[in-house]
């Protein structure tokens, strides 16, 4: 057993298999962050993780399918946050408009856009360098983010 080749080999993981969207940072000014989580407890998780980072406002880009527990996803989510709502291409999404009403119900405060990275770009444009981007709710959704807005290509 040797623990240093176990630490080098964790740290290419999402290299070696291609496993992304677990808490996974693609831009550092703002940092921004794409995660899978998609239900009830992956919400709770990811908001353990939101807790130990330190940002000025957070900016979260959030899309879900039609069969999740969408109600209770929404009513865990940060009410300070600013949101844009979106949704994956794929028929399960649930609309963008239809999720931006259900969220006034929780009094989450947001636009509706299209597609993710049209909602990303408009997250990008309004947070500042001290702000946080979350992209989340949907696998799909996190698969759909354009290479280009990684590693601040834009």
């Amino acid at each position: 057993f040797n623990a240093e080749k176990m630490h080098l080999a964790l740290g290419k993981v999402k290299d070696l298999n291609g496993l992304h969207g677990r808490w996974d940072v693609i831009r550092h000014h703002p940092v921004t962050v794409l995660d899978v989580a998609h239900n009830e407890d992956g919400i709770k998780q990811l908001l353990l993780q939101l807790s130990l980072f330190t940002f000025k406002k957070l900016h979260i880009v959030f899309g879900i399918v039609k069969d999740k527990e969408i109600s209770k996803i929404l009513s865990l989510l940060p009410k300070t946050a600013a949101y844009y709502f979106t949704r994956a291409q794929i028929p399960r999404a649930l609309p963008e408009e239809e999720l931006l009403s259900k969220a006034k119900e929780y009094n989450l405060e947001g636009v509706a856009y299209p597609n993710v990275n049209e909602a990303l770009l408009h997250a990008l444009k309004n947070a500042g360098v001290q702000d946080m981007i979350l992209i989340c709710g949907s696998v799909y959704l996190v698969g759909e983010v354009d290479e280009a807005f990684k590693n601040e290509i834009l």
